[in-house]
């Protein structure tokens, strides 16, 4: 009889900065166009009360969980499909800030085979600055980046996108 015990192990996201390298982000002045243009499908990885709140009008929600961790499963990618009509669609992801839509984008891409995904820079919060439409208001609260340097947002699971 072994007193080995097996620890688990800790999922570690990738660097948000090695995410970013391997994915497609769009500024939010050609997002807008590309929506614009139509033939886009628009995912807001958020979670869904956030969305509720307030979105780009027209998106879907598909929230990807905190860093994105669901994005990483098989039935989040049939979800996004089933959305955007095939792995080959066009997809513009947004999140709060562009962090959890880019590792959205990167697992999507490089795990799940999609052809044309895009993260949009700065997130629905830059969408927002720039006075760009938003169907409902942005979430109220303590701001964003400054709850992030404490750690937590609002909801206290420390996940700010």
């Amino acid at each position: 009889m072994s007193n080995m015990v097996d620890m688990p192990r800790k999922q570690v996201p990738p660097p948000l900065e090695l995410v970013k390298e391997r994915i497609e982000e769009i500024m939010p002045p050609d997002a807008k166009q590309r929506i614009e243009d139509g033939n886009v499908t628009v995912i807001d990885t958020r979670n869904s009360d956030r969305f509720e709140l307030g979105h780009v009008d027209g998106s879907v929600s598909l929230p990807s969980g905190e860093s994105a961790r669901d994005a990483h499963g098989e039935e989040y990618a049939k979800a996004v499909e089933e959305a955007a009509g095939g792995r080959d669609a066009e997809v513009i992801l947004f999140c709060g800030e562009g962090n959890r839509s880019a590792r959205t984008a990167d697992a999507l891409k490089n795990e799940h085979g999609f052809e044309n995904v895009n993260s949009v820079v700065g997130g629905i919060k830059l969408w927002h600055d720039l006075g760009y439409p938003i169907e409902g208001e942005l979430a109220a609260g303590a701001d964003e980046a400054e709850v992030a340097m404490m750690g937590l947002d609002d909801d206290g699971d420390g996940d700010t996108t």
